[in-house]
């Protein structure tokens, strides 16, 4: 395989770095962040702003299975995160 092919790069990928307190984006498009983590869940309002609608945010040290995993169900401009876990 050449150097430039798609198994060799993700072969050869590197690890995220780990989450911290300031959210880590993974994924962003046009419409906003769509995948984040984190140690510090965004705080609903308007000061949590550039989450897209719909944003999975994983909190990567939380204490129990309804901590983990978050969903902006609020807007870009004021996310409104609620857990996963019912």
């Amino acid at each position: 395989m050449s150097s430039g092919t798609i198994a060799t790069r993700l072969g050869n990928m590197l690890p995220a770095k780990a989450g911290t307190a300031t959210p880590k984006i993974i994924f962003e498009s046009e419409d906003g962040i769509l995948l984040a983590y984190g140690t510090t869940v965004p705080a609903d309002g308007t000061g949590s702003t550039g989450y897209a609608k719909g944003c999975i945010f994983i909190h990567v040290d939380g204490a129990s299975a309804g901590d983990l995993v978050f969903i902006n169900e609020g807007t870009s401009s004021s996310a409104d995160f609620d857990s996963t876990h019912s």
